[in-house]
């Protein structure tokens, strides 16, 4: 895919994602991005910048990045970050060979800090995108798990047991559906050479019941990492206007004793709970219904660095999770 045939989809775009394009930027501005990093930007870049300063979407919050906003990533000494979604929970980047700024690289970071080269070409990347935005099927994460299981092997259900219990938890809540589950699955037995039957069993299940039936046939068990993961799930549902903010305390009442999870993990629930009790015997106007809302946002933004598409850096990340909230309780 050529990036005059991306940009034509751009154009024409009226999908799901929810498509903002910006103004295109100036030459001057193309330049200033150059000068800063200290390279020659790819032709492919160029014209798409001519066209469209970067652009957004409403879907996963996915940007493209603006030249602006690119070059003040530089004070950080960041890579030449060319997207991001959420608020740069991910990044993908952009490699550049000094000798031949046409050859170039589209790459993200995996939990290890391996590098994935996901394509050589801008015009590919953006119509995977716009294919399956950053979560579905033929989109980017998905992308990437392709690659990877050509490089790592086959998927083994017993090695992604956490993932699995986060999963069963979501589907018993409401916050995916079956099919949501039974694409991953797809997606599994579409890119691995010999994928292992659980999956098929996950794909050919014909009900709920049944498709919780092939979870439970890993014989999952509970514990504080993946309860943090599935309140992952909720901080994403809760930045994109996904769940309510009766549903979220809800599941927090269900997990309001849980010993396994820290004395201030289960204050601040407690907090919550408490408030949302209290404001509603009132009767609350708008305004108090939000500022409760931005409370419960603040405490799941704690879960933010976990990731489903990242399941393997989930251990650290607890670990560093479970640091930061005994320093608070101190």
């Amino acid at each position: 895919m050529s990036i005059t045939e991306a940009i034509q989809l751009l154009k024409t775009y009226n999908g799901p994602l929810g498509l903002k394009l910006h103004p295109g930027a100036s030459a001057k501005l193309i330049s200033k991005v150059e000068n800063t990093y200290g390279i020659t930007l790819p032709n492919d870049f160029k014209i798409l910048y001519q066209f469209t300063d970067g652009f957004g979407t409403v879907e996963d919050i996915f940007n493209m990045i603006p030249i602006n906003e690119i070059i003040e990533n530089k004070k950080d000494n960041r890579p030449l970050w060319i997207a991001e979604y959420m608020i740069y929970s991910d990044e993908w980047y952009l490699e550049i060979n000094p000798e031949n700024p046409d050859d170039y690289s589209i790459l993200k970071l995996d939990h290890d800090s391996t590098k994935i080269c996901l394509t050589n070409s801008l015009g590919e990347f953006i119509t995977r995108f716009l294919k399956g935005g950053v979560f579905e099927i033929g989109g980017l994460y998905a992308w990437a798990d392709e690659i990877k299981a050509k490089l790592y092997g086959n998927t083994d259900p017993n090695k992604i047991k956490p993932l699995l219990w986060v999963y069963r938890e979501c589907l018993r809540r409401d916050l995916m559906t079956k099919q949501n589950i039974v694409d991953l699955a797809d997606w599994i037995i579409a890119t691995e050479d010999d994928p292992h039957h659980f999956f098929i069993e996950m794909s050919l299940s014909h009900d709920l019941d049944e498709l919780i039936t092939a979870i439970n046939s890993i014989s999952l068990t509970e514990d504080a990492l993946q309860i943090r993961a599935f309140f992952w799930v909720i901080h994403l549902k809760l930045v994109t206007d996904q769940i309510s903010t009766d549903q979220v305390i809800s599941i927090l009442s269900n997990f309001l004793h849980d010993e396994q999870l820290t004395v201030y993990e289960r204050t601040k629930m407690m907090e919550l709970i408490v408030d949302f009790d209290y404001l509603y015997d009132l009767k609350p106007n708008l305004q108090a219904k939000q500022q409760l809302r931005e409370h419960v946002k603040n405490f799941f933004n704690n879960y933010s660095k976990f990731n489903l598409y990242d399941h393997k850096n989930w251990e650290k990340i607890n670990s560093d999770l479970v640091n930061k909230f005994e320093c608070m309780n101190t």
